[in-house]
C-alpha cells in the first residue's frame, strides 16, 4: 500500500530523505508528532492567514484519540498552526504560548465518516478576518501525510509539490488556496522500484546497495552528490546527538521506565554481561536513542520515531568501533535507505495499518542491509539480510503500554539493532535466503492487515492490557504530568 497517491506519471513519488531516513523531528512518534505537524503546517498555508481558532477532531475508532496527548500530537498541531518549526525550543510549552498569542485550539472526538485511515483527522480553522476552512487529512506513517478533502471536496496534498486551487468558500466567494511543499520535490523517476530491480541495477552497473541508493537519491531529487552526502551526514549528526542526549540523565524524562542504556553500556565495559560485545553495545545505544525520543528530543526518524533507535545505533556502532569511516557510513545509510524505499513502496511504515513489523521490523531490515554494506557485501546480500531480519519479526503487533513508545518499544529497538549484525553475519557466512525481500515485504503487509485494531497502536490489546501494564498506567496518571507533559492540554 503506497504512502501517497499516484503522481502525474501514475506512480507515487518516494525518496530516502522524504520517506525513509527522516524527517528530523521531535519525539516520540513520526505518525503522531511529525505527521501531525506537517498536516497543521499545511493547513495554516491553505488558510492563508494565521488562525485564531482551531478545532481538531479525531475519530473515536481511530488511533489518534487514544494517543494524541501521550505522543505529543496536540503540541505538534499547535506548533504547525502557530507557524513554528517542529524543532522549536518552545515545543514543550507550545499549547500555553500559542493560546497566549491568540490561537484558541481544542481537541475532541468526532465521527469523521468515511475517513479511510486510522490516523484521520478533521481540522476546522477560523481567522480574525472571518475566513474559515474545514480540512480532512490523514497521517500516513513516517511523518508523511495527505490532505484528502477541503470543505468536503476531494483533493490530494502530500507536501511534495506546490498546491494551487481556486475554491468557492461557504459564503460563495472564491478563495485562492495555496500550499508550498514541506518535503523535497520530485526531479525525475527512480532507478529502481523493487528489491529485484535494486539488485539487478547494482549488478549491471557494478554498484553496492549503498551506491545504488545514493545514485537514486541524486536522480529523484535533482541534487548533486555533494548535496545528498551533506544532507545524509546532517541526519547522521542528529542521530548521534540524540544518542548522547539519551545517555544524559539530565535530558531523559521517561514516564514508565527507569533509564537503563548507560547502565547496560557500563556493565558491558566491565565484562559483567554473559555475552557482551558489539550486539549488546548496539542494543544499549538503540535504547539510548529511544530514551531521547520519548523525552521529546530532536531525533531523526528511521524510518519512524518509534523505530528511530535501530539504524542510529547500528550506524553509531559501525562508526564508534572504528571499523567504518565517513564513506562507509554514508554508503551504509544509503543502503538502509534503498531497502526502506523498496519497503514503503510495497507496504507502509504505519503501525496503525500493519503493526510493529512495519516500523521496528522495517528498521531492523534496513539496519541489516547497512551492516552488509559496511562489510563490503553485495546488493543481493544486503537484500537477503534485510529479508531474513524482516522474516524474524513477521506478525509483530504494536501494543504500546499506556499509549507511549516505551514498553515494549525500547527492547524491540534494542533487539532489532543487535539482530542486524547477526542477520548480516548469517548471509555473509553463507546462508542462502529462499524467500526474497519483495515477497517478504508483501507477506509482512498482508499479515499486518489481518491484525485487529486492538493490536495496531490503539493500546487496547497485547501487553497494553495486562494487569502489570494497567498498573503502570494508573501510577503514571496518579503522579500527574511531568517532564514534557508538564502543562495541561486544553
Amino acid at each position: 500500500m503506497p504512502k501517497d497517491a499516484p503522481s502525474e506519471s501514475g506512480r507515487p513519488f518516494l525518496s530516502v530523505f522524504n520517506d525513509v531516513i527522516g524527517p528530523v523531528m521531535r519525539g516520540p512518534s513520526s505518525s503522531h508528532t511529525a505527521g501531525s505537524y506537517h498536516i497543521a503546517a499545511t493547513c495554516r498555508m491553505l488558510l492563508g492567514e494565521p488562525p485564531v481558532r482551531a478545532v481538531v477532531s479525531f475519530d473515536p475508532s481511530g488511533s489518534y484519540i487514544e494517543t494524541y496527548q501521550t505522543q505529543n500530537a496536540d503540541r505538534a498541531f499547535a506548533c504547525g498552526l502557530a507557524g513554528r518549526p517542529l524543532t522549536d525550543a518552545r515545543f514543550t510549552d507550545v499549547l500555553r504560548t500559542a493560546r497566549s498569542e491568540g490561537l484558541d485550539i481544542a481537541f475532541e472526538a468526532g465521527r469523521l465518516g468515511r475517513a479511510g485511515h486510522p490516523n484521520a483527522v478533521r481540522v476546522r480553522l477560523w481567522t480574525a478576518s472571518g475566513r474559515r476552512l474545514e480540512i480532512l487529512a490523514r497521517s500516513t506513517g513516517g511523518g508523511s501525510f495527505a490532505v484528502v478533502r477541503i470543505e468536503g471536496k476531494p483533493v490530494w496534498i502530500d507536501g511534495k509539490k506546490a498546491f494551487r486551487m481556486n475554491f468557492r468558500g461557504p459564503d460563495g466567494r472564491f478563495i485562492r488556496l495555496r500550499a508550498e511543499p514541506v518535503f523535497f520535490p520530485r526531479a525525475a523517476e527512480p532507478l529502481f522500484r523493487s528489491a529485484a530491480d535494486l539488485a539487478a541495477l547494482a549488478r549491471r552497473r557494478g554498484l553496492t546497495a549503498g551506491e545504488a541508493g545514493r545514485l537514486n537519491e541524486i536522480r529523484v531529487l535533482g541534487l548533486s552528490g555533494e548535496d545528498v552526502d551533506a544532507e545524509m551526514l546532517r541526519r547522521f549528526a542528529v542521530m548521534k546527538r540524540s544518542l548522547r542526549s539519551g545517555l544524559d540523565p539530565g535530558q531523559v524524562h521517561l514516564r514508565l521506565l527507569r533509564p537503563a542504556a548507560a547502565r547496560i553500556l557500563e556493565a558491558e565495559k566491565r565484562n559483567a554481561l554473559p555475552s557482551g560485545g558489539r550486539p549488546v553495545r548496539t542494543a544499549a545505544r538503540a535504547m539510548a536513542v529511544m530514551q531521547a525520543v520519548n523525552s521529546g528530543a530532536v531525533v531523526c526518524a528511521a524510518p519512524t520515531g518509534g523505530s528511530a533507535g535501530v539504524l542510529a545505533a547500528v550506524a553509531a556502532t559501525l562508526a564508534e568501533d572504528g571499523r567504518a569511516g565517513r564513506s562507509d557510513i554514508l554508503r551504509s545509510l544509503f543502503a538502509a535507505g534503498a531497502i526502506g524505499l523498496v519497503f514503503v513502496r510495497r507496504a507502509t511504515f504505519a503501525a496503525e495499518i500493519a503493526g510493529c513489523q512495519v516500523e521496528i521490523g522495517a528498521a531492523g531490515a534496513m539496519a541489516a542491509a547497512a551492516v552488509v554494506e559496511a562489510a563490503g557485501g553485495t546488493a543481493r546480500q544486503a537484500c537477503d539480510a534485510a529479508a531474513i531480519s524482516l522474516q524474524n519479526t513477521m506478525g509483530s503487533v504494536c501494543d504500546l503500554v499506556a499509549g507511549r513508545c516505551e514498553i515494549p518499544c525500547f527492547t524491540r529497538n534494542a533487539a532489532a539493532a543487535a539482530s542486524a549484525f547477526l542477520c548480516a553475519d548469517l548471509v555473509l557466512g553463507g546462508y542462502e535466503n529462499p524467500v526474497p525481500l519483495d515477497d517478504t515485504i508483501d507477506a509482512s503487509l498482508a499479515s499486518g492487515r489481518i491484525l485487529p485494531s486492538e493490536l495496531r497502536v490503539t493500546s487496547r490489546g497485547g501487553l497494553a492490557v495486562t494487569p502489570a501494564a494497567r498498573s503502570l498506567e494508573r501510577k503514571v496518571r496518579k503522579r500527574g504530568p511531568a517532564g514534557l507533559e508538564k502543562e495541561t492540554p486544553p
